[in-house]
């Protein structure tokens, strides 16, 4: 098991990454939280949400989504995200859903290219995150949530998996201080099939607020070599060569960034297949090119998100 433990600013000091444990079924059972953790309510259980299981053909790729109510019939504040994935994973989200009911599993609508307000996703099959000492994400009252999983199965054999994802939620007002992401996309992009070396596509977004930065991530597809964010002030976000799985920066202490920076993202990608690649939700087929960070303070906790929740516009 890995971890990686952030100090954040002053009594800042509980930001963990960490691969979880399994998860169980019902909503006290399973996930992986610290045990002593001042902000977290030991008196409520936890609550684990479980998509119903799902077959992923041998070769193929799905896009499964699955509502839930908000667990705790309030609103709350999560402290602790635990996630478990099976084989073939590769990104979830859990977006914030209002007036969402308990639902069936089901094809995603808008298949890979669903999007909406989250604080929580993932790129690696287990994963834990706890925030800092005073900071949370909101679930507010009457909303709940859409799991939305895709899955690339790249064996010989039909793979079947679920996924479970535990939240532990905090102290009545132990939270003063919001968590969201910002998410930005290059959805216009394509890559032209002479791009057999390499061609960058890149995009700036400007922030509208204060922000303080506890983790830095990116979302490729196969045909990404590089990825580099940085920002108007000459600071490196976050970069790897890696499309599937990039482990995140965290922050140590949290970084702030003013009003008014902007953020810069460039995805390199070459291009063997002599066809012009497009955006779009295929890991095989398409090309994506995300930038995505978690900070605090968000100013509207029904949506925690900066850059654009739908994933399309700039």
């Amino acid at each position: 098991m890995k971890s990686i433990r952030v100090i954040g600013i002053g009594s800042l000091a509980a930001f963990i990454f960490a691969c979880g444990t399994g998860c169980g079924g019902s909503a006290a059972t399973g996930g992986s939280a610290p045990q002593s953790d001042p902000d977290i309510d030991y008196s409520v259980a936890p609550v684990t949400l479980t998509m119903s299981t799902f077959n992923v053909p041998a070769g193929g790729e799905v896009f499964y989504c699955q509502t839930f109510a908000n667990p705790w019939g309030k609103q709350v504040d999560i402290k602790t995200y635990a996630l478990d994935m099976g084989t073939g994973s590769h990104h979830m989200f859990a977006f914030y859903d209002s007036g969402a009911t308990d639902g069936a599993l089901a094809p995603c609508p808008n298949g890979g290219l669903t999007f909406g307000a989250f604080t929580f996703s993932a790129q690696s099959p287990k994963l834990t995150v706890t925030y800092p000492e005073s900071v949370g994400a909101t679930l507010p009252s009457g909303t709940g949530f859409q799991m939305m999983v895709h899955y690339l199965n790249t064996t010989a054999n039909e793979i079947t998996s679920a996924v479970n994802l535990t939240m532990y939620v905090a102290k009545p007002a132990a939270v003063t201080q919001h968590a969201g992401t910002i998410f930005l996309n290059q959805a216009t992009m394509s890559v032209s099939s002479n791009c057999t070396s390499g061609c960058e596509s890149t995009a700036s977004y400007t922030l509208p607020q204060d922000v303080n930065i506890l983790s830095a991530a990116s979302h490729m597809h196969k045909y990404a070599t590089n990825f580099v964010s940085t920002t108007s002030t000459g600071i490196t976000l976050f970069e790897t060569t890696q499309w599937a799985e990039p482990a995140p920066k965290t922050y140590s202490p949290a970084l702030h960034l003013a009003s008014g920076t902007t953020i810069t993202w460039t995805c390199t990608d070459v291009n063997m297949t002599g066809q012009e690649l497009t955006f779009g939700e295929s890991a095989k087929t398409n090309v994506m090119c995300i930038s995505t960070s978690i900070f605090y303070p968000v100013s509207d906790v029904t949506n925690p998100v900066l850059g654009d929740p739908t994933g399309f516009t700039f």
